[in-house]
């Protein structure tokens, strides 16, 4: 299956893959042969090689992006304060909390915790018995 196996060049290598790499190319394989055996592309291949020869490790990078302003228990104080009261605004929780951030992070810290904006209603809905009795 063609199909098959151009998703699997575009896969994650696993930790013993990475390590099999490693171990070929110190026997002195050539990079087409790792890559043939391994069923991976031979740029795969090269960039695992380059990163152990250059870092002296295989492992793969984390911790890409904006480090948090927050922490974990900053972040359930925020969500604590929208359960109590659904209806509070993100100035009241930002005082609440007492850390200084903007409202745009409390909003996503509100959007990663599944949790919905929520305003009282002006007025109550009109139910249909409610409207037929406001037309007569």
């Amino acid at each position: 299956m063609p199909g098959k196996r151009a998703r699997r060049h575009f896969s994650q290598l696993r930790e013993f893959e990475r390590g099999l790499i490693i171990g070929m190319k110190t026997a002195v394989w050539s990079t087409r042969r790792v890559a043939v055996q391994l069923d991976r592309s031979e740029c795969v291949v090269r960039n695992c090689w380059e990163q152990w020869t250059r870092e002296g490790t295989h492992a793969r990078k984390t911790g890409y992006g904006a480090t948090r302003n927050t922490t974990r228990r900053e972040d359930r104080r925020i969500e604590r304060q929208s359960h109590v009261d659904p209806t509070v605004t993100r100035s009241t929780i930002r005082a609440d909390v007492g850390v200084a951030i903007v409202p745009q992070t409390i909003s996503r810290h509100l959007g990663e915790a599944n949790l919905k904006s929520k305003r009282p209603f002006h007025a109550l809905p009109l139910t249909p018995e409610h409207r037929q009795l406001r037309l007569q």
